[in-house]
């Protein structure tokens, strides 16, 4: 039985896809749907520049400033899955390593199913590093769905 669904949402087309098809299987399912933004350490100012006091509001800011666009993509999403039909929609923007965080979350909300897009905003470093969807997909707890 499924009753908790956990899209991870970056605004990529992608994502987009993973959401409509994770809001499709909750409505399927009578599931919760939670919404998942991951802040990436990797994508702020580096820590080691931090140390400087002038680039240290740079840092907060820079960080500010991606936590607010999560927000709205989570808040966009979470309105579109309103639309299709899903009865409970919460959202989450965290800071963190995104693989870490989405595996970390779908256990924390005991997630049946994690759906994720098969790419996101992260292509090029992916191609280096491995795709956040494939470390998901190799160190979840739960199933994980890769939207094409």
């Amino acid at each position: 039985m499924v009753s908790h669904v956990l899209v991870a949402v970056d605004g990529s087309s992608h994502a987009d896809r993973a959401l409509e098809f994770a809001a499709e299987f909750a409505v399927k399912y009578k599931a919760d749907l939670t919404i998942l933004n991951v802040v990436s350490y990797a994508s702020t100012v580096p820590l080691a520049l931090g140390a400087y006091a002038e680039l240290e509001g740079l840092y907060a800011e820079s960080r500010s400033v991606l936590q607010s666009a999560g927000e709205k993509i989570v808040e966009s999403a979470a309105e579109r899955a309103r639309r299709l039909g899903v009865a409970k929609v919460m959202t989450s923007v965290e800071l963190g390593s995104p693989a870490q965080t989405i595996c970390e979350t779908a256990k924390a909300i005991s997630a049946d199913v994690v759906v994720m897009g098969r790419r996101g905003l992260g292509d090029f470093s992916g191609l280096f590093l491995g795709s956040v969807t494939h470390k998901v997909a190799h160190t979840a707890d739960c199933t994980v769905i890769t939207v094409k």
